[in-house]
């Protein structure tokens, strides 16, 4: 038992690439560094291992057909693919995407591994016009500190911990894709941020500790026992929620696209979480500023077919939510509400993309809030950079320029990671002048999705001129 809380091509005469070294000089505009880079990291999205009992051949066809459901979650970021006709048809023949398998041991665990074609993964799921995310991930830090109850202290997870709910953490988001890592707790980290910033859940002591890990995307997190005779801290202040776009706006904004592709899913229950009205360099947030609303802390766990999806229903345009007055009826009420939640809960924050938006979980074990954290946490990012296809009649080609290609290294590089881009369907070198390539672009997605994508890297940034504003057209640098 579960409840979340939060949420028509053109024709081109194309010229030949001649020689191996091009000389010349481009008329270069200003370069300056783009502010909307994210640490990424290239995750294996086409294969999947699945812990077994045995190798026999029964046990073997029932991995296989979990692998290859799993490979489809991650590879769309999104569990609701698995109600696809076309993904269901091909659930039912999983050796038709086979390409190899082995098994692997850890310990006294043994795991069926298992390696599907890419190629008709991604072929399928455009067919399908499903949600196609790359190998490209964001990278995110978990600062998640954990009340032990039965040792009446609160630790801060390491990355080398062996907890249950650590472990839980890493395993799911491997399951999902995302790469994903815990503080080292060392000396620097220790001078850098203390329990009670984890605990807090403070913006900016989190940020702070966080730069030495270059990683934009950051979530805070507290486990503790839910208990609704006690009453947390009160915040200072209390920040009105509804006043930024938050990870469940857009999971809101995926549920939506889903609908419009014709997949059947359940209306998520629940109300929204609360969010805040703070930038990315904001000053020192409430602890627990959240607590804005008594409905406001309640999402209902939706089921997708077998498989559970996390959803978020939209607050209500005409309701704007008020703080809870302490020590009155409705304070009280909301706190006991939460008796059958779950035994446990987790309070989260993240912080990314300059917003911040605050959510909680109610669950039977710490484990299991682990794992619907990561779950919703990957949906989010589904939604930011999984492209849903088009139709090729309706494909748009885009014309763009990459400066500092003079070389046939650079070009073949160049190309190479155009066309490794899942929205791009295929990449034509148009015009070679000097040291700057022009390539139509052949798009299976929108402009944003391919913008959205060369951010996660500074290998291609845009052109900007003097006043760090993107230059008109589509100019890029190639800096690889």
């Amino acid at each position: 038992m579960l409840t979340m809380v939060k949420r028509n091509a053109s024709h081109y005469v194309s010229r030949v690439f001649k020689g191996a070294r091009i000389a010349g000089v481009c008329a270069l505009l200003t370069l300056n560094a783009v502010p909307s880079v994210f640490a990424a990291q290239r995750v294996i999205v086409n294969e999947a291992h699945i812990e077994v009992s045995d190798q026999s051949q029964r046990t073997q066809q029932a991995a296989l057909k979990e692998a290859l459901k799993q490979v489809f979650v991650k590879m769309s970021g999104s569990t609701a693919v698995l109600d696809n006709a076309g993904v269901k048809a091909a659930l039912r023949t999983p050796q038709a995407m086979l390409r190899s398998y082995r098994f692997d041991f850890d310990g006294n665990r043994t795991y069926y591994v298992a390696e599907f074609d890419n190629t008709k993964l991604t072929e399928l799921l455009q067919r399908e016009m499903l949600p196609l995310w790359g190998d490209r991930r964001p990278e995110t830090i978990v600062w998640i500190a954990q009340d032990v109850s039965d040792e009446d202290k609160r630790i801060i997870l390491e990355e080398s911990s062996q907890s249950e709910l650590t472990l839980t953490l890493k395993q799911t988001a491997k399951e999902r894709g995302i790469p994903l890592s815990l503080p080292l707790m060392d000396l620097t980290d220790n001078v850098n941020i203390t329990i009670y910033d984890v605990w807090g859940r403070f913006v900016e002591p989190l940020q702070t500790a966080s730069v030495r890990y270059g990683i934009d995307n950051i979530i805070g997190a507290r486990v503790y026992k839910n208990d609704p005779t006690v009453i947390p801290e009160l915040p200072e202040t209390v920040v009105a929620s509804g006043t930024v776009d938050s990870l469940e706006d857009v999971l809101d904004s995926e549920l939506a696209r889903m609908s419009d592709q014709n997949i059947e899913r359940d209306t998520p229950e629940g109300v929204t979480n609360s969010n805040s009205d703070i930038s990315a360099d904001s000053d020192v947030i409430s602890a627990d500023s959240d607590v804005i609303s008594a409905d406001s802390d309640v999402m209902k766990e939706t089921e997708v077919g077998d498989n559970a999806a996390l959803g978020m229903a939209e607050t209500n345009a005409n309701t704007q939510a008020q703080p809870l007055a302490p020590f009155t009826m409705d304070e009280f009420t909301h706190y006991a509400k939460r008796a059958g939640e779950g035994d446990f809960a987790l309070d989260w924050v993240f912080i990314g993309g300059g917003k911040v938006s605050y959510g909680s979980i109610y669950g039977d074990t710490p484990e299991l809030l682990a794992s619907e954290l990561v779950d919703a946490y990957s949906n989010y990012l589904s939604s930011l950079y999984a492209v849903v296809g088009i139709d090729a009649s309706k494909r748009e080609v885009l014309t763009v320029s990459i400066a500092n290609v003079g070389t046939i290294g650079s070009y073949a590089s160049v190309k190479a990671y155009l066309n490794s881009l899942s929205v791009i369907e295929s990449a034509t070198l148009i015009e070679q002048s000097g040291t700057v390539a022009t390539f139509a672009l052949t798009l299976v997605g929108t402009v944003d999705d391919l913008l959205n994508s060369v951010r996660l890297e500074t290998k291609l940034r845009p052109v900007t001129d003097a006043h760090g504003e993107s230059v008109e057209g589509h100019s890029f640098y190639w800096s690889n």
